[in-house]
């Protein structure tokens, strides 16, 4: 009994949560008081969740929230008219311009950091990661998991700080640190 009163109050607040604060960010000054609110309504939801089943009672909770606010979305999409300007015509600079060089020498290399060599540095990321979780006495599963998220998640920011950064040399630089992370790892034989 008390599981459902939990799971109802939760799933109650996560949508009541969304809407208060979409209701408060649409009004041309936000509101403080809305804004505590809504907040104050997640963090009950996530509470009531974690009470009713830990870490899937919070997921529940967050379907909830996710839910709530795509059909807040969708309905204020459906009513909003159309634009009444042509959408702008400005190109990203992807493609160079007539009469422009290609630069392809300088397309490559950065295709060649974020797709192999951030590759790479994500690798001994994951190595380096594996390491330390097993001097902290964490198991071989635990640490080859921790290595298996580190890798992606590694590759997903290096690419992201690698395309950000405007300097080759800092480039390198942020490719150089995982690598060298990893280098106690491989000195005492262990990362595999």
């Amino acid at each position: 009994m008390i599981g459902e009163i939990l799971f109802l109050t939760g799933s109650a607040c996560a949508i009541a949560a969304v809407l208060v604060l979409r209701f408060s960010w649409a009004r041309p000054l936000r509101s403080r008081p809305l804004n505590t609110a809504g907040w104050f309504l997640i963090a009950v939801s996530i509470a009531a969740g974690w009470s009713f089943a830990g870490a899937w009672g919070v997921t529940v909770m967050l379907l909830w929230m996710t839910m709530a606010a795509f059909f807040i979305l969708a309905f204020a999409a459906w009513k909003s008219p159309p634009a009444r300007r042509k959408p702008s015509n400005r190109r990203a600079g992807m493609l160079p311009e007539s009469g422009e060089p290609l630069r392809l020498g300088r397309r490559f290399i950065t295709f060649f950091l974020v797709a192999l060599a951030a590759m790479v540095s994500s690798v001994a990321l994951a190595i380096a990661t594996r390491w330390i979780a097993l001097i902290a006495d964490a198991s071989d599963a635990n640490a080859n998991v921790l290595a298996l998220f580190a890798a992606p998640l590694g590759w997903t920011i290096l690419a992201f700080l690698i395309l950000m950064s405007d300097s080759r040399k800092r480039q390198l630089a942020i490719l150089a640190v995982p690598v060298a992370a990893a280098i106690p790892a491989f000195i005492t034989g262990s990362p595999l």
